[in-house]
């Protein structure tokens, strides 16, 4: 019984293999047919490709950046003694101009190294007193040209002193400008020559980036950027600083782009980016760099060439000038209008027909 088993499992199997291999060799067949009918049509209407024109137009090569904003003018109130903050007349976001109070001082110094203004005021009226004086005697010839000289010059020192006391508990905005942050409160006590407020002037801004070693190559002083809004609108400003050298730790270059700012959107801190142009042509011939193929010493293009009744495949070597991620700059063997072909090259030899199946219809 298991003998008969056998018999009729090999016989199944046997069978089995027979009907594969005839349906591989049925599949083949068909293939070669199907192959063949498409070959034959391609020899009768020419090879489906699809072509485009070779145009004139602005073509432009960018770079995007990043950086942090910053006024054109700016810079930090500081006070040179440590003195209590008894007033702060200004808030952030407000507009001031040279010579407005930004902050008021304690006029008596916590720290007797510091002179107050009621001491430096006092010293100041006796040597102005003593000054007088010493005048009116030197005219009468009571006293000598020297002691006279040592007078005014007290008075001198006087008049510093009292200046710096007085500088020191009323801190005045330097150039007009908005105040874009406060860093301190009224009742501390403020650090010497540490910033106390920012004061920006936001009409224009600088944006500060760093550039690695491949856009850094790329960039030059005033070329073109354009920094684009949430809304989409595109703001234009131009590359104004670069650096001399790369910092020599991080091997970045720092630069500054400048963007007018009559809306204030850009606020000094804000991180944005923003697009340079490195390369542009206002009248360049192009193609999409998809027409564009490596030959064996130049780039080529399959163009299209009408002979004989029939539209045909020619290879053409040109001169590629210019290139972006999507276009290419033909600067020789090229003219406005030629088509190329776009889609369909692996199939193509020189002088084959073609069949262009482009839809025209957008154009």
């Amino acid at each position: 019984m298991n003998r008969k088993f056998r018999n009729l499992a090999v016989l199944v199997f046997v069978v089995a293999a027979l009907i594969a291999v005839f349906g591989v060799r049925f599949l083949q067949l068909g293939q070669s047919t199907a192959l063949a009918s498409i070959r034959s049509e391609q020899e009768r209407l020419g090879i489906p490709v699809e072509t485009v024109a070779a145009t004139r137009g602005e073509l432009a090569d960018w770079i995007t950046l990043a950086g942090t904003v910053e006024g054109v003018t700016q810079y930090p109130v500081v006070s040179g003694n440590a003195l209590r903050v008894v007033g702060i007349p200004v808030v952030e976001g407000m507009a001031v101009t040279k010579g407005d109070v930004i902050l008021r001082l304690a006029n008596e110094a916590p720290n007797p190294m510091f002179h107050s203004v009621s001491r430096s005021i006092a010293t100041h009226e006796n040597a102005l007193r003593d000054a007088r004086r010493m005048r009116n005697l030197y005219a009468e010839g009571a006293v000598s040209k020297q002691q006279l000289d040592a007078a005014e010059t007290a008075l001198r020192v006087a008049e510093s002193d009292l200046q710096d006391a007085e500088g020191s508990t009323v801190l005045l905005a330097g150039e007009s400008g908005v105040v874009a942050a406060i860093l301190v409160k009224e009742g501390e006590t403020v650090a010497v020559n540490k910033p106390l407020v920012w004061i920006a002037d936001t009409h224009e801004v600088n944006v500060q980036f760093d550039a690695g070693s491949n856009q850094a190559l790329s960039l030059a002083r005033e070329q073109f950027a354009v920094w684009r809004t949430p809304t989409g609108a595109e703001v234009e400003g131009r590359l104004t600083e670069l650096d001399l050298m790369a910092d020599p730790d991080t091997h970045l270059l720092s630069g500054k782009v400048r963007f007018p700012n009559a809306d204030g959107r850009l606020v000094p801190g804000l991180l944005v980016s923003f697009r340079v142009r490195i390369a542009y042509r206002a009248d360049a011939l192009t193609v999409p760099s998809a027409a564009v193929q490596a030959g064996e010493t130049s780039p080529e293009v399959w163009l299209v060439r009408h002979a004989d009744g029939e539209e045909q495949a020619r290879l053409r070597p040109v001169a590629t000038g210019l290139g972006t991620t999507d276009r290419v700059e033909i600067a020789l063997g090229l003219e406005p209008g030629d088509l190329v072909v776009l889609h369909g090259q692996t199939l193509l030899t020189d002088g084959v027909k073609i069949n262009d199946v482009t839809e025209r219809g957008g154009e």
